[in-house]
């Protein structure tokens, strides 16, 4: 961890949540805005917080911990099938710029806003103190400006129409009214203009496991340059951390999501340690996007079987096809995705199973609803990738489990789509190559050919449920086909009968919607002349 006793303080001043360790602890009365911006240790402390402020939006508990969820919902992998954040899932909520689950948009708007007002400070501040070196001072400006760029990166994929501002709020600005909001040429600008300094800056490796380095800084250089489909750029990035001696593919798809991630396929990982003052609040993506398998006779939630799960939001039946596509492929094989749960309880084992015996106890395509609908509770597929297999608490719906922002499999993928995109050759060697490292890795068959489909596909089956997914779909301009085609479960029974089950995204789905609206909340207090985005 490198957060936990300094951060406890700094609740005061920027988060309301404990913190963290490695930092030296020091007198509460000390710690006061003016010491923060006006020395180095001080900013040492305010960089602590701006990693906990980032890490806030991860706990957000709000409705069943919903408002991390949100854009994990609104993908074409998924199948909503119950809960508030299903709600997200079938567009019952956040379709409109006024419905109720609009507002929660607002979460990800306030915390992006406020990882940026923090970051401005940190900014201004190291620029201006006399009293620092040169190397402190641009290693915490290139921390602070990886997530300011991050954060804008975040808030103009999710809403197009934003401000921004590098002064950080003071009484003086404090009431000041936004009325424009900027171009996208604005945005790039400082988006780049920050992540060029953090990768002259930062460092390949740091003391303390979580910081920000080079390779997550050049990561997201090259995620934003596929935004602005400067190919050359994001290839250049993208082989930078590739030919890096300091990160590596795992060799098994089974290691890369087991402990606390601290390995060296990991480019950014957001940091927990339960029990801990400072190791964070837990979260719930594993209880989401788990099963409800622990409430089978015969049956008992296990670590070894993905811990406890309600079942909110799983693999639907389209994502399902994409990784059986290759038998051998190892990510549907209890690694990456649960397709398979076996009896452990031998205390409730019913007659004529045998302790280890695969569950089949409910039939997906059964003509009777309560049997399809036991099925998609109990023991459709989930998700590995949230798993604490170290929790004390195997039947909580807790988790203190280590968060994968950014790896390297996906610097892979993104090497080969620019690759391709910069040959325009579907046979490109070297963009197979990347792909085909990734579909080795997991044991599947290399392919002979690259397309987009191919991209997208792999994506899927690779990245799933990292928190990608939705904004790739928006970028590769398919994410209106694929939620009418894919969302949801639409299949035949076993006496051929037509069936929908969660899919009424297909349907409500418009083309507009690939942005988000601005929250009313946060819209009213904007001036008058800016703009709500099309279509709300």
């Amino acid at each position: 961890m490198i957060f936990r006793n300094s951060l406890i303080i700094l609740v005061f001043l920027f988060t309301g949540i404990s913190c963290d360790n490695f930092l030296v602890e020091e007198h509460p009365t000390q710690l006061t805005s003016n010491f923060v911006y006006t020395n180095a240790e001080g900013l040492e402390l305010g960089l602590v917080g701006l990693y906990n402020r980032h890490r806030n939006f991860y706990e957000n508990g709000e409705w069943n911990f919903t408002p991390p969820m949100i854009l994990q919902t609104k993908s074409d992998l998924a199948f909503g099938r119950t809960g508030e954040s299903s709600l997200y899932s079938i567009l019952t909520w956040g379709a409109t710029a006024s419905d109720f689950g609009t507002t929660r948009y607002g979460h990800s708007w306030r915390n992006n806003y406020l990882v940026i007002d923090r970051a401005n400070a940190i900014i201004q501040a190291a620029e201006e103190i006399e009293d620092i070196g040169d190397a402190q001072r641009n290693k915490i400006l290139g921390e602070a400006k990886f997530f300011r760029a991050q954060a804008y990166f975040n808030l103009y994929r999710q809403f197009n129409n934003i401000f921004i501002t590098t002064e950080p709020t003071t009484p003086e600005n404090a009431d000041f009214i936004i009325n424009d909001k900027a171009t996208e040429e604005e945005i790039f600008q400082l988006i780049n203009s920050d992540l060029l300094f953090s990768i002259e800056h930062l460092s390949w490796t740091a003391e303390e496991f979580g910081r920000v380095t080079n390779g997550a800084a050049r990561h997201l250089k090259a995620k934003v340059a596929m935004w602005q489909e400067d190919w050359q750029e994001a290839l250049f990035q993208s082989l930078e951390v590739i030919n890096s001696p300091y990160h590596d593919l795992l060799p098994s798809t089974a290691d890369v999501f087991r402990g606390n991630l601290q390995h060296e396929e990991a480019l950014f990982v957001v940091q927990y340690e339960e029990l801990v003052t400072g190791g964070g609040a837990m979260h719930r993506f594993n209880f989401q996007m788990m099963p409800q398998y622990g409430v089978i006779p015969g049956a008992m939630y296990s670590d070894d079987q993905g811990g406890r799960g309600a079942g909110f939001i799983l693999l639907n039946q389209y994502f399902r096809s994409l990784l059986l596509e290759d038998e051998n492929d190892t990510r549907h094989q209890n690694t990456y995705y649960y397709f398979t749960f076996f009896y452990n309880n031998p205390s409730t084992l019913p007659e004529g199973k045998n302790l280890g015996d695969v569950m089949d106890d409910y039939d997906e395509f059964s003509d009777d609803l309560s049997e399809r609908n036991l099925f998609f509770a109990r023991l459709n597929p989930g998700i590995a990738k949230f798993n604490d297999e170290n929790t004390s608490d195997t039947q909580g719906a807790g988790r203190a489990k280590n968060i994968m922002v950014y790896r390297l499999a996906e610097t892979y993928l993104m090497a080969a789509e620019s690759q391709w995109r910069i040959s325009g050759n579907n046979a490109d060697p070297q963009a197979l190559q990347y792909l085909n490292t990734i579909r080795l890795r997991a044991e599947a068959e290399p392919v002979t050919s690259i397309d987009l489909q191919v991209i997208m596909d792999e994506d899927a089956r690779e990245m799933g449920f990292e928190g990608h997914r939705w904004y790739n779909l928006k970028r590769w301009g398919v994410l209106y086909e694929q939620i009418r085609n894919h969302a949801g479960n639409v299949f035949e029974t076993r006496s051929g009968e037509l069936v929908s089950h969660r899919a009424e995204a297909r349907d409500r789905i418009q083309p507009h919607m690939v942005n988000l609206p601005i929250p009313p909340d946060e819209f009213r207090l904007l001036g008058p002349g800016f703009p709500q985005n099309d279509g709300y």
